[in-house]
């Protein structure tokens, strides 16, 4: 508590030197008039964690990290943020070039697609920056063997948080369908398996799905 009202009081000393009058006025210009992108680190997330975020305008991305003792080993469990996008990272870093997306990928089995994509118009429990939410507009499935292939897509009405997960729910809509996309090479990092990202451009217009990726 003295550790609290010692950083109260540096920040309103601080707040002297700003056109602020107190933290609540700079809480609100942080959090409802300005984009500003926050990273919380953090051993679990809770409901009273995501009802606090609900205050800002776009929600901080996190940071998850545990520690497991067991008599003297120490083990760490983490969950970086922007995980989800290391393959679009990597390619701007070989390219030197911003990597444009808008549209990501998720595998399914034939039962989780029925239940979300075609019965409740969704799919969920998907890590995802803030960058990454803030460019994504549409959601392909490609439907795991047996089928294997990409056939069915639709634009992101809206993304929520998915319960106390720390991952969020894509709601859709106007779905649509393609003509399949199969696996070209069928070589091992082709078919995704973990969300990939690529564009509604190459969606529409590849004839395999390995040039979804390239």
């Amino acid at each position: 508590m003295k550790a609290k009202q010692k950083t109260k009081k540096e920040i309103e000393q601080y707040l002297l030197q700003t056109v602020f009058k107190n933290i609540a006025e700079l809480m609100i210009f942080l959090t409802e008039k300005n984009d500003i992108k926050i990273v919380v680190a953090i051993n679990e997330v809770t409901a009273d964690l995501n009802l606090a975020f609900k205050i800002f305008k776009n929600r901080p991305d996190i940071v998850l990290l545990q520690r497991y003792i067991c008599g003297n080993d120490i083990s760490y469990y983490y969950e970086p943020m922007r995980e989800e996008i290391e393959d679009i990272e990597t390619e701007k870093i070989k390219t030197g070039e911003a990597v444009e997306f808008n549209t990501v990928v998720c595998a399914a089995l034939e039962d989780g697609f029925k239940h979300a994509y075609v019965e409740n118009n969704a799919w969920w429990a998907i890590r995802l920056s803030q960058e990454a939410r803030e460019k994504l507009k549409y959601l392909a499935i490609y439907e795991k063997t047996p089928v294997a292939h990409i056939s069915h897509y639709a634009e992101i009405d809206r993304i929520e948080p998915y319960k106390d997960t720390g991952k969020y729910i894509l709601f859709l809509k106007n779905k649509k369908t393609v003509k399949p996309i199969k696996l070209g090479t069928g070589k091992k990092g082709e078919a995704p398996q973990s969300p990939r990202y690529t564009t509604l451009d190459k969606l529409l217009n590849v004839k395999s799905i390995i040039e979804l990726w390239s």
